[in-house]
């Protein structure tokens, strides 16, 4: 039997924990939640030797946004790499792959700049077979950082941040990952997520890879003979089956945004933070970090867009030109025009107006397509053109046109790796829905002819070949700016120094050669 004194004991002390446990049953959850969506990263390689390790031993990697990362209820990434300090089966490959294999002591840095969940579905994290996965899973495990997309081992996850339960699951089309190509399979698992859960997030690391595959073509994708899968019905399944949000990655550049069922869709979030020997150069540069307020239930509110950039093997630093920003939305504005979402300049990221708001806009659309009627250039069969280009399209061609300065000339090259003058302006022109021939003989007849005086950036210009006394085009450029007096910059694919900017007057060999400037650019106009 208890004594009289420990009952009373014991009753006191029930008295002063009640209150408190009353207090969290009834504690609310929030009614909104942040959620921060970044792409791929690979933290340097110890295979075959550590001369691909960053410096520091990667601490420094996300020194200049770890603020950011950490300013949301929960943060994603997209691991491409395995855990395992050495060993492990390394792939079979024939020439030119590449193996990413970071020491397990790195996982910290991923915890220190405030990653939540992991995307472990990807070809790299089969980099070193079975071993590397599994030590992989076990080095997650153990920092307590959630993860998913495995068949069989890890294929969904749940967590519960702040009252708010999440659902987590990751899909590509690589062999030990959950198959973004069996989209039943993915509605089955999501489902049963969002059966549970508060918000569903979703990953893919799907789509072709590269700088000539930024835009969602709606179709199956397919690369190095592999079937990449067709991201757009996809992620519409995902939502149709109870997703909240859909982070995209794989094609190591941006991709478009969309918002679907009021639930927002990223379609690739390129290289967030691969250092080591991969390519980072131009747009595979491009580091956003986008950041998406949803309701508790996962409903669209509002997003950020923040523009970062890898300059180098040293982590993404913020980008002050705000270039990444201005690629999404060029490329939202080409692949889904129609969506319901507005970007601005600045990377905020909200929901079309109603109403009266909106009837004003489409009016303004109307007078626009009206004063835009000359010289409507073609659109090859794959390119997209958006009626309502914006007065950035001449500043996104030239930033885009700068980001291959250096690259090598080559006859008849047509892109991305090397080029020749028309190859050049083609390529650049694609990406913006104007399709150009495919000489620079061609290029001259397809828009309005412009004097010297009047060219503005984005404009096209052209010159004599070699010999001075000919009198045909031979070569073409895009004008970069117009000061007058001669005092005009154009970027070009030139045979000796290969893509590299000229000033009209002060170079004898172009200005003795000048035939004409043409204009195709609906802006210019």
């Amino acid at each position: 039997m208890f004594s009289k004194t420990t009952v009373i004991y014991v009753f006191l002390i029930s008295l002063f924990f009640f209150p408190l446990s009353l207090q969290a049953q009834n504690k609310e959850k929030p009614k909104t939640v942040s959620i921060i969506g970044t792409g791929d990263i690979m933290l340097g390689s110890n295979y075959p030797s550590d001369n691909d390790l960053p410096p520091n031993e990667g601490k420094d990697l996300f020194q200049n946004v770890k603020t950011i990362l950490q300013d949301a209820d929960v943060t994603f990434g997209n691991l491409e790499g395995c855990f395992l300090n050495e060993g492990g089966a390394p792939k079979a490959c024939k020439s030119g792959c590449y193996f990413f294999r970071m020491p397990d002591k790195y996982v910290n840095h991923l915890l220190d700049a405030g990653f939540d969940v992991m995307n472990i579905a990807n070809n790299h994290m089969g980099d070193f077979g079975q071993e590397g996965r599994m030590n992989t899973v076990k080095v997650l495990r153990d920092a307590d950082l959630n993860f998913a997309g495995l068949k069989d081992i890890c294929e969904t996850t749940q967590f519960e941040i702040n009252g708010i339960k999440y659902g987590f699951c990751g899909f590509a089309p690589n062999s030990g990952t959950v198959k973004i190509t069996e989209i039943q399979y993915a509605k089955k698992l999501v489902s049963a997520l969002n059966s549970v859960c508060d918000v569903v997030i979703v990953s893919f690391h799907g789509g072709a890879e590269g700088k000539s595959y930024s835009r969602v073509t709606k179709k199956i994708e397919n690369f190095y003979g592999e079937n990449r899968g067709n991201v757009y019905e996809f992620a519409h399944a995902v939502i149709d089956a109870g997703a909240d949000i859909v982070f995209g990655h794989g094609p190591h550049v941006v991709r478009a945004v969309e918002l679907y069922k009021d639930r927002f869709i990223a379609y690739s979030l390129g290289n967030f933070c691969t250092s080591g020997s991969f390519s980072i150069s131009g747009i595979s540069g491009y580091a956003p970090i986008v950041k998406i307020t949803t309701t508790a239930e996962g409903k669209f509110i509002s997003g950020q867009i923040i523009s970062a950039l890898q300059l180098d093997k040293t982590g993404p630093v913020l980008d002050e030109k705000n270039l990444v920003v201005k690629e999404i939305k060029r490329l939202t504005e080409l692949d889904f025009p129609n969506t319901n979402l507005i970007i601005t300049e600045e990377g905020n990221v909200s929901r079309k107006k109603e109403g009266a708001e909106n009837i004003q806009q489409s009016v303004k659309e109307v007078e626009n397509s009206l004063q835009l009627h000359i010289a409507t250039p073609k659109t090859s069969d794959n390119v997209a053109f958006s009626e309502t280009t914006t007065n950035s399209t001449s500043d996104s061609i030239i930033d885009m046109a700068k980001q291959y300065l250096g690259l090598t000339y080559r006859r008849g090259g047509k892109g991305p790796n090397a080029f020749d003058c028309s190859g050049f302006t083609g390529y650049i022109y694609k990406h913006f829905g104007y399709s150009l021939g495919a000489s620079c003989v061609d290029q001259v007849t397809e828009g309005e002819r412009v004097d010297k005086d009047n060219l503005k950036a984005g404009d096209l210009i052209f010159f004599k070949g070699r010999s001075i006394k000919s009198q045909r085009v031979g070569h073409v450029g895009i004008v970069i700016s117009n000061e007058g007096n001669g005092n005009l910059k154009f970027i070009h694919a030139s045979c000796n120094k290969g893509i590299t900017i000229d000033q009209l007057n002060i170079s004898d060999y172009y200005k003795n050669r000048y035939v004409t400037g043409l204009r195709v650019l609906k802006e210019n106009y």
